[in-house]
């Protein structure tokens, strides 16, 4: 009986862990504020956009945009995330965008969609907006 517990006790543990390490991966920030507030911390020159940049993507097709999240260094590390109105929507544009850059990137630039976000930039930039 006190085997099977602590086993139990054991697993459990094991899985807790495995959420904390999947939570602490991954992109930038889900919160735009939260996101923009964490480059300007890591000395990113950074804005917000909720008109020029989301109204040039719809321009091309993507629609349903929230807000534009956009930060560089003075490296030239750089992130764009452009936040939709919810994860549907982030789901249909998911292929424009993709094959929109997929031809831009080299070997440290990354595109990806997390939720309702889809992002773009070098490692650095996507983890200096977590």
């Amino acid at each position: 009986m006190k085997k099977s517990i602590v086993k139990i006790l054991a697993l459990s543990l094991v899985a807790v862990m495995m959420c904390v390490v999947l939570v602490s991966c991954g992109g930038p920030n889900a919160d735009p504020d939260k996101a923009l507030a964490s480059l300007k911390e890591n000395d990113y020159a950074a804005a917000e956009d909720k008109v020029l940049v989301p109204t040039a993507l719809r321009l091309l097709g993507v629609d349903d945009i929230d807000t534009v999240v956009s930060g560089t260094n003075k490296d030239g590390e750089h992130v764009t995330i452009v936040y939709f109105e919810d994860k549907a929507a982030a789901n249909d544009a998911w292929e424009d965008v993709k094959e929109y850059f997929e031809d831009k990137k080299d070997s440290d630039w990354t595109i990806k969609k997390s939720g309702a976000m889809i992002y773009w930039g070098t490692s650095a930039g996507i983890k200096a907006a977590k």
